[in-house]
């Protein structure tokens, strides 16, 4: 119920008023028109920087091994799984409590679709366990794997 009501009030405010980053709200951010950083961390219009809860991805400039051998740059894959999940409108939760430089955050699509959980169930990031992750991430990743999806397609390591 909390994230339908998040999801309404970013309707709202994605049509209502021009909004040009994050918008705070109780316990809620909206973001609009995000861009992908790297893949698990992505920054509003304003420069704000978030980082995806939970969410383990390959490095930028890291290269994987793919189904027939050969190496293929792997974190811009993720970087890019990312940005096509991100694209315009999200509400977010903060994980953590401040402002630091990099919010860490969980992220939620207009239609309520955990964000991190879409990223591991497409296969370009993995659950990050020592966070004591939900259920929902470790399914994702046990069928992505089983289907070869994204990283699971070859030979990864991440750092």
């Amino acid at each position: 119920m909390k994230n339908t009501a998040a999801m309404i009030s970013a309707a709202v405010l994605a049509f209502g008023v021009p909004c040009g980053g994050a918008a705070a709200g109780d316990s809620y951010m909206v973001v609009a028109h995000a861009k992908a950083i790297d893949g698990g961390s992505f920054a509003d219009r304003s420069g704000n920087r978030y980082r995806l809860h939970a969410v383990e991805t390959p490095e930028l400039g890291q290269q994987c091994q793919g189904a027939n051998g050969d190496d293929y740059a792997c974190g811009e894959e993720a970087r890019k799984a990312l940005e096509d999940l991100i694209g315009g409108i999200m509400t977010c939760n903060p994980v953590e409590a401040g402002m630091q430089e990099l919010r860490i955050v969980r992220c939620y699509d207009f239609a309520g679709r955990d964000i991190g959980a879409r990223l591991i169930a497409t296969g370009w990031a993995l659950p990050d366990r020592s966070t004591g992750v939900a259920m929902d991430y470790v399914w994702g990743e046990m069928e992505a794997e089983a289907r070869s999806l994204g990283l699971w397609q070859g030979r990864f390591v991440l750092r």
